[in-house]
């Protein structure tokens, strides 16, 4: 009988230490899924508030700087026809007046970059048509490979995606010094792929990404996906052409919501 009793005990005892494990094992799971959703949520917010910044800055300078441009070179026409056809102080103006309309170019380079306003009007493939379009010179071809219609994504999603694109379009210009660029986009039902491919001299991934400066574009991507619980391959090396390959699963409506 006191054998039996004893049994019972231990195999009680048992039950309660695996059942309170269990517990244990479901909190621990539950506390990290919070704060993986918490880091989600602040990562979420952090980009919103870079936008919000990038908006008053393009504001700023399209209604600040760029019309205090065209005001100058309105004065400097004014000036040239009071002063009269002296042919080197007519030199001096034109240059002048060339160097002004550079630098009103440049902001609105810079205002555009800041603030995509084609993708807020037309969409995501005119955002990437006109990205494309761009970058293309004498020296640099840049080809878009994507479907003529794309799914219905959410602004934030297609601005994050537009980031990015820019990011990896900027960094095989500047950095890999490439004269062949591709940018690929694919839509399925359960997820988006985006892809950059050049022809240029590649880069060692792991020193960049050890370098706090140099990396900085590359950890804000993986950053990026981290919302929307994304992720980036790099198929990159140093001597050749880089393919970079973004997903992001659009069959979890939770992470892509945090970006609405």
């Amino acid at each position: 009988m006191g054998t039996a009793v004893l049994l019972m005990m231990v195999v009680f005892i048992i039950i309660f230490v695996a059942y309170y494990q269990q517990k244990q094992v479901k909190q621990q799971l539950a506390f990290k899924e919070l704060q993986e959703q918490h880091r989600r949520e602040l990562m979420a917010a952090t980009f919103r508030g870079q936008e919000e910044e990038r908006r008053r800055l393009a504001a700023e300078l399209h209604d600040g700087i760029g019309t205090m441009l065209s005001v100058t070179k309105l004065s400097l026409n004014q000036v040239e026809r009071q002063v009269g056809g002296e042919v080197r102080v007519g030199l001096q103006f034109q240059k002048t007046r060339s160097m002004l309309d550079e630098t009103m170019t440049n902001v609105r380079r810079i205002s555009r970059d800041l603030v995509p306003t084609t993708l807020e009007r037309f969409g995501f493939l005119a955002a990437l048509e006109e990205l494309a379009e761009r970058a293309t010179d004498s020296d640099l071809q840049v080809h878009l490979d994507c479907p003529e219609s794309v799914a219905q994504l959410t602004a934030p999603l297609e601005l994050m995606l537009y980031r990015i694109a820019q990011e990896l379009l900027n960094n095989a210009i500047r950095h890999a010094r490439a004269h062949h660029i591709t940018i690929q986009l694919y839509c399925q039902a359960d997820e988006i792929r985006l892809s950059v491919l050049d022809d240029g001299v590649g880069f060692d991934f792991d020193a960049i990404m050890e370098d706090k400066q140099r990396g900085l574009g590359l950890r804000n991507i993986e950053s990026r996906l981290s919302v929307v619980n994304g992720h980036v391959t790099f198929d990159v090396a140093p001597g050749r052409g880089s393919q970079i390959h973004v997903q992001i699963p659009l069959s979890d409506p939770k992470p892509v919501a945090l970006m609405s």
